[in-house]
């Protein structure tokens, strides 16, 4: 079952949806920065010009364009690809981010009441805790890391334990005393993995991870593994080499942590997916698809798994308003309400869901039924279609919602 949706919306999008609730108008940027091209500095100083001219040509503040254009001139200290998603206002950084990897999806330079969050919310699918350890038979430690953030996720997210290093190496003779030594340095490498263990275990309760890469001494990741409880050894990606050894490859680790994080994204796209098509095919009435019936649940914060593809909603428009029910396709749904404007749908939804609390998911819609560009899982059933049956369409009454475990 596919974890509950209080487990998917993060503190970091609960904290984007109190900036998009707030009046006042935005400027932004998302662009490559990427330096692995012939003059990456001329390329830099172009690309920075580009985004500038853009915000102004728009009517941005001055200082909104002095803003974003140091934090793009800043080096990403990542290797290329990488792209870059800065957000000002009044002056003011909001948001700075190094986003590792290639752009998904096209640049956005703007400046208006509705920011473009979805190239933000592409480079993190989900909130992703996740933990890289490296043992050894003297010790290890772990580093905390988030999905799609380019440093580590925090203070206190490092740890390393140095352990007992005597005789650490098996005793090479003999008999008795060749059996009596290798215990004795079996015992020292335990007791090592067991700090690490507790150091790990101690990080798994705080932070929540969702995947816990380990990486080593095969024999010490086997000792560490081994010695995890059973709520932590299902998060675990064992690296199947010794990153630690002299011949290893710079790039093993990195490479399996990046499969790993693909697999977690994946499983849980596959999994919303699947309730989805679940919930459709039964006609249950707990998920609606296409532009209208999303809206129409978005109003009443009823969405509580939404489902967008950006790229398959064409020139389609929704307006954005500056309090609930936040979104609408036409005036007259505003409900008393200042309409801020209109917005493409892929951003007017994205707002609308994280607002609402809900969590945004973002798939091809090839794999949404009928092929829509957006639908949505919801807290509470509608109603029928037939008047007289019972509650209308999209009633407000709450009722037990469907199972999102």
């Amino acid at each position: 079952m596919a974890p509950t949706t209080a487990e998917q919306v993060s503190e970091e999008h609960r904290g984007l949806a109190a900036l998009l609730a707030q009046p006042g108008t935005w400027s932004w940027a998302y662009v490559d920065v990427s330096g692995d091209r012939e003059d990456p500095q001329h390329l830099a100083a172009l690309q920075v010009r580009a985004a500038r001219d853009q915000l102004m040509a728009q009517g941005a503040p001055s200082a909104d364009v002095e803003v974003i254009e140091r934090e793009l001139g800043e080096a990403p200290g990542v290797p290329a690809p990488v792209a870059r998603f800065v957000l000002a206002r009044d002056g003011e950084l909001v948001v700075s981010e190094v986003l590792p990897g290639h752009m998904h999806g096209p640049e956005s330079v703007g400046y208006g009441a509705v920011p473009d969050l979805v190239p933000l919310l592409a480079h993190r699918p989900l909130d992703v805790p996740f933990l890289v350890v490296e043992v050894g038979r003297e010790g290890g430690g772990y580093r905390a890391y988030r999905l799609g953030h380019a440093e580590p996720s925090g203070q206190q997210e490092e740890e390393y334990v140095e352990g007992r290093t005597d005789t650490l190496h098996k005793f090479q003779g003999g008999g008795w005393a060749h059996l009596r030594w290798q215990h004795h340095t079996e015992e020292i490498w335990r007791e090592n993995e067991a700090q690490v263990v507790e150091a790990v275990e101690q990080a798994v309760d705080r932070l929540r991870p969702r995947l816990v890469v380990v990486a080593g001494d095969i024999r010490a990741r086997q000792l560490f593994i081994d010695q995890l409880s059973t709520a932590t050894r299902p998060l675990v990606s064992e690296v199947p080499v010794d990153t630690r050894a002299p011949d290893a490859s710079e790039n093993a680790l990195v490479e399996h942590v990046e499969i790993a994080l693909a697999r977690v994204v994946a499983q849980r796209r596959h999994d919303v997916e699947d309730l989805l098509r679940t919930h459709v095919g039964r006609g249950d009435r707990e998920a609606v698809t296409g532009v209208g019936p999303v809206v129409s649940a978005l109003q009443q914060a009823q969405a509580s798994i939404v489902v967008v593809d950006p790229a398959a909603f064409e020139d389609r428009t929704v307006l954005a308003l500056d309090a609930a029910p936040w979104i609408a396709t036409a005036p007259e749904e505003a409900l008393g309400t200042t309409v801020l404007g209109s917005v493409p749908a892929a951003v007017g939804i994205t707002r609308a869901a994280l607002v609402t609390d809900a969590e945004v998911v973002l798939v091809n819609a090839a794999s949404v039924p009928s092929g829509a560009p957006v639908a949505a899982l919801l807290r509470w059933h509608v109603g029928p279609d037939v008047p007289g049956a019972g509650p209308a369409a999209g009633a407000t009454g709450r009722g037990e919602g469907p199972d999102r475990g």
